[in-house]
């Protein structure tokens, strides 16, 4: 017998390192969710195994009362921290636990541990006739107060599996594998905890058999696979129920019989009312809004709804949809997105957006002209030239001005525009901006264009082209020493035109702004020439890309449009 209660204690310590390898992992990830609850729970799972190991050594360690003193302290460790686990897990936070609460939580166990101590003095716990060096807990004669003790550890450790097993129910993907692992690590360790005072009753297993330790070995290492291969301290995931609940969208659920089985926070707030929504028929409840009355009783969702909710104007986009089990059907799902101040953005843009198409079209083209004309009456008057120059500058500066008037009404139609392309001929474009510069400037044209090179772009690709050739003869030092390459090739799906100076580069700030995406105060692009052509191109399922050399080598800009086959 002394052979194979060693036998049985060395494997009670082999069982136990395992859990020490798990819970110092988890001891370095204790600020986590779940984290100081887990260790507590291993924590206590090692001492619990040792005092195990301790009574199953064949020579005394320490009294009964004592060694059950132990065990009942590591129980209370395990009992405290898996609630604790369980709830962070949950919550998907570290809890702040009052202390009225803690207290009232440890009055019971804690004076289970003071028992055990003082048993000589009452035998609550264990009755005099337990053995002063029992071969195992199965010698044990127990009291009154230790079967107390475990129907309450029983409870404590009971408990959370029920909130795990309901969280279980609305779960998905790796939030549900965690949540596998969890559960059956506790189905292995719970049970085996109990299983030494089961054998007491069969005479056939040794009275040193105990295999509590090596059940929380299988226990720690099922963690163990959560906490690092579903990243259990890492990705905490929201269940699906959780998911909803957080939504400010409102979320209402019916049976079959279209009466209301649940709803989310928003929805409760949307029909707020004296008396629960729940169990009144969908129609009842929707009745005060007539809008989404009508909405349960046609059979077609209206693309959107609008109703007066304390007041205020609200916008939904409602949703319809069926729920089945399986086959058959189990109720039905409405969700009303809500939109409000994705309508409200809408009417302010459209706002702004009317504003700024009078002041471009009326008040900045208007003074302009008025600008234009008082610069004509001084160059009339100013017969010896004194300010030609100034003139000259003020006259540029309002045609310059005019320019960016007029490009920025075509901008505004093109993005209020429909999306709409045709079939262009590049060749053919380039061939007329080759004309054009010839005719209209001393600017030396380079061309290599490519023949019968057809795209799909929108109407304004030719707008866009104009402004990237204008841009790069404007931009010049020397415009009339200016030399400009103009061509056009062909990649497997798309048609490109590229034109190339040799001037001083576009300005970095330029370039910024593109890629950005938007105007900043240190990212701003001096004109909206190449938002136009950059819009144009995006409207044409195309692309844009311009590129900056050195000082000296000029800005090679090429627009990306896909091929007409």
């Amino acid at each position: 017998m002394i052979q194979g209660a060693q036998s049985m204690a060395f494997l009670m310590f082999l069982s136990i390192i395992p859990i020490i390898g798990v819970a110092i992992y988890t001891f370095n990830n204790q600020q986590k969710p779940g984290g100081r609850g887990l260790l507590l729970c291993l924590v206590g799972m090692i001492g619990w195994s040792l005092m195990l190991l301790f009574i199953t050594w064949p020579s005394r360690v320490l009294a009964p009362h004592l060694n059950v003193a132990g065990r009942f302290f590591f129980q209370l460790v395990v009992a405290f921290g898996w609630p604790l686990f369980v709830w962070e897990y949950l919550q998907r936070e570290q809890v702040q636990i009052p202390r009225w609460l803690l207290t009232t939580v440890l009055v019971v166990p804690m004076s289970s541990v003071l028992l055990a101590v003082t048993n000589p003095l009452h035998y609550l716990v264990l009755d005099p006739a337990t053995p002063a060096a029992p071969v195992g807990i199965s010698e044990f004669i127990l009291g009154p107060w230790y079967l107390i003790h475990i129907g309450i550890a029983s409870i404590f450790a009971m408990l959370p599996v029920g909130l795990l097993i309901h969280d279980f129910r609305g779960s998905h993907g790796i939030h549900r594998q965690q949540l596998l692992f969890l559960i059956g690590g506790w189905t292995i360790g719970f049970p085996g905890a109990l299983l030494t005072h089961l054998f007491r009753n069969i005479e056939s297993i040794p009275l040193y058999v105990d295999v509590t330790p090596l059940s929380f070995a299988v226990t720690a290492l099922l963690w163990g696979l959560a906490l690092d291969r579903y990243q259990l301290f890492s990705l905490v995931p929201v269940s699906r129920q959780r998911a909803v609940e957080s939504l400010t969208d409102p979320v209402i659920t019916t049976d079959q019989s279209d009466v209301v089985v649940d709803m989310n926070p928003a929805a409760a707030a949307l029909f707020e009312s004296g008396t629960t929504p729940i169990g009144m028929s969908i129609a009842e409840l929707t009745r005060q809004y007539p809008e989404l009355h009508a909405l349960v009783a046609e059979p077609e969702t209206p693309a959107e709804v609008t109703l007066t909710v304390n007041g205020e104007t609200q916008h939904f986009v409602p949703r319809v949809q069926a729920i089945t089990r399986g086959t058959l059907p189990a109720g039905t799902l409405y969700v009303l997105r809500d939109v409000t101040q994705l309508r409200d953005r809408e009417a302010d843009l459209k706002l702004l957006n009317e504003v700024l198409a009078r002041v471009f079209r009326h008040n900045v083209r208007n003074r302009l002209n008025v600008i234009d004309g008082y610069a004509a009456q001084i160059e009339t008057q100013d017969t010896a030239g004194a300010y030609t120059a100034e003139v000259d500058t003020i006259r540029n500066t309002a045609q310059r001005l005019m320019s960016h008037s007029e490009k920025a009404t075509i901008l505004r139609k093109l993005i209020n525009a429909d999306e709409q392309t045709e079939s262009i001929d590049l060749s053919q474009l380039a061939r007329k901006q080759q004309q054009r510069i010839e005719q209209t400037t001393a600017v030396t044209v380079e061309t290599a264009i490519a023949d019968g090179v057809a795209v799909v772009g929108h109407p304004l690709v030719t707008v866009a082209v104009d402004e990237l050739v204008d841009n790069a003869i404007e931009h010049h030092d020397e415009p009339a020493a200016a030399t400009l390459s103009i061509a056009v090739h062909t990649t497997a799906d798309q048609g490109v035109i590229q034109i190339e100076d040799d001037g001083p580069g576009i300005d970095p700030h330029e370039l910024t702004a593109l890629d950005v995406g938007e105007e900043t105060k240190l990212t701003h692009g001096s004109g909206v020439g190449l938002w136009l052509v950059n819009i144009v191109a995006r409207k044409s399922n195309g692309s844009v890309s311009i590129t900056r050399g050195g000082a000296d080598d000029g800005t090679r800009a090429s627009l990306h449009l896909p091929r007409d086959d």
